[in-house]
């Protein structure tokens, strides 16, 4: 736990002490929790609504971001614990990993609600840890399940995969029967479907007290409804992106050459250690079964997101689960070095250490080329809207009464975002994203202080159909912006309305 929130607030520190904003993050100025319950998040409403009753509904970078990384912290200690890891080499890269892994710096640029994000990540570990502790297990767990989903759905692989290594690792270290790890097994499962269903529950009753339905967005209002037919193609693809994910980067975790070979030797090395610890601990044909079947559940628990989401845009924030792909060597380090008394075994398990040491500073890294991108995304929208008000405010016929319509998206050929290249991450957002998406006009009111009078749609589209308005050339050419009558129209293209 110390070494994750300290190496996390290292890693993090820039965006920290900077505001650093996307699309959704200027939207929410100056404070806000996004969308809750019409998004299926339940919990993230209640909390939200209850925060801005306390006064503690700020967005602020500091709080929010060290209130996050305290709680990513607290999760790393369980997960830890849930693993029984007692080396502390292991335990200390497990938990530095935890803060510097992609989806935690995709959180960060959403810090409006990183913090309740922090509770769903903790809540899906806790789900794992209290699974089998006592005969209240399976209830608890399954609140915690319905809460994390309640919060953020995407963490739930993070559950379901920490399940099946702690059922792996019993399987390849302990001393109960085949029998016995299958029972486990399935009371794990029973308590994630017993979660859902409570999930459901809580949602439906949401719903209806905020009077309010599911939006379409990312398929939440078809969450749960997968058909048979579907589930072929989405196994396919679910293994096919873990299997080439050190090639194909799906979601920015592997996207330096580096990294792509770290991460492919990490899960080399995590493959040769379990079919090390198979070969020399397990001894019935059994338990060997139990082995391979969790091998190859493995992969499929890491990335549910994708048979939870077939038909949404997965990014970086919602693959948290990925970070157990190459912690494997991690986990059982100790075990392989134990069962295995060679040199060689010795070798390997330091060469994990060093890769993973290699991959968290490459992640730290990353983490703050995608912050400087950022903030040199946010200067660039400031000035450029500063620009766009000065010009308007000078453009003969103005005053303060007029309406301003906007027409079109801003396609300025002399706009260019040298960081662009560099932002892989989900929830990043470029220059262009950010002077064009449904928050523009929060930058107007946040950043420059102009409480802009907009023109209703009905009379946007009514300008745009006018023959002087066709005529006038687009943004930034000199007479794209005019006044017509009561209106101050500026037209950014010739087609469509922003």
């Amino acid at each position: 736990m110390a070494a994750a929130l300290l190496s996390g607030t290292l890693v993090h520190a820039f965006c920290l002490f900077h505001f650093l904003h996307n699309h959704d993050s200027i939207w929410q100025q100056i404070s806000g929790y996004g969308v809750g319950v019409e998004s299926g998040r339940w919990l993230l409403s209640l909390l939200g609504d209850v925060m801005e009753k306390l006064g503690f509904s700020y967005s602020l970078p500091v709080f929010n971001g060290v209130g996050f990384l305290i709680l990513l912290a607290c999760a790393a200690g369980l997960a830890v614990s849930v693993l029984r890891i007692h080396g502390k080499i292991s335990a200390v890269l497990l938990g530095m990993l935890f803060t510097a892994f992609p989806s935690v710096t995709s959180v960060m640029f959403y810090k409006f609600t990183a913090v309740y994000y922090g509770l769903g990540l903790f809540l899906a570990v806790l789900a794992a840890w209290v699974c089998y502790r006592g005969r209240w297990g399976i209830v608890l767990a399954a609140v915690c399940v319905a809460c994390s989903m309640g919060i953020y759905q995407a963490y739930v692989p993070l559950t379901i995969s920490l399940i099946v290594l702690l059922l792996l690792k019993q399987a390849l270290v302990g001393e109960d029967s085949a029998l016995e790890i299958l029972f486990r097994g399935l009371y794990g499962c029973g308590a994630l479907l017993l979660g859902v269903v409570l999930y459901f529950c809580a949602l439906k009753g949401c719903l209806l007290l905020y009077h309010t339905q599911l939006n379409d967005y990312q398929g939440i209002n078809q969450m749960g409804q997968i058909s048979l037919s579907q589930m072929p193609e989405l196994l396919v693809r679910t293994y096919r992106t873990f299997l080439l994910l050190p090639a194909e980067d799906t979601w920015g975790i592997a996207n330096t050459g580096i990294l792509k070979v770290v991460y492919f030797l990490l899960e080399l090395l995590g493959m040769g250690m379990v079919a090390g610890l198979a070969a020399v601990k397990v001894r019935k044909l059994s338990n060997l079964a139990i082995v391979v079947c969790l091998c190859a559940v493995f992969p499929a628990a890491v990335n549910f997101i994708t048979i939870m989401c077939p038909e949404g845009q997965i990014h970086t924030l919602m693959v948290f689960g990925f970070v157990w792909a190459p912690a494997v060597p991690v986990v059982f380090a100790e075990d392989f070095q134990k069962a295995i008394f060679r040199k060689g075994s010795r070798l390997l398990v330091r060469a994990a250490y060093v890769l993973m040491g290699v991959l968290i500073f490459c992640y730290g890294y990353g983490a703050n080329v995608h912050y400087s991108a950022m903030y040199y995304a946010n200067r660039q929208v400031e000035n450029y809207c500063s620009s766009l008000v000065t010009q308007v405010r000078m453009t003969e016929g103005f005053d303060t009464e007029k309406k301003w319509a906007f027409l079109g998206d801003i396609s300025d050929p002399l706009l260019n975002s040298p960081w662009r290249e560099a932002m892989v991450y989900g929830g990043h957002c470029f220059t262009n994203d950010l002077l064009n998406q449904y928050s523009r006009m929060a930058w107007f009111e946040n950043y420059i202080g102009y409480d802009i009078p907009l023109a209703d749609s009905q009379t946007v589209d009514s300008l745009a159909q006018r023959e002087d308005v066709k005529q006038m050339p687009c943004w930034p050419d000199q007479g794209s912006i005019q006044v017509i009558g009561e209106y101050v129209v500026i037209k950014f293209s010739e087609t469509g309305n922003s």
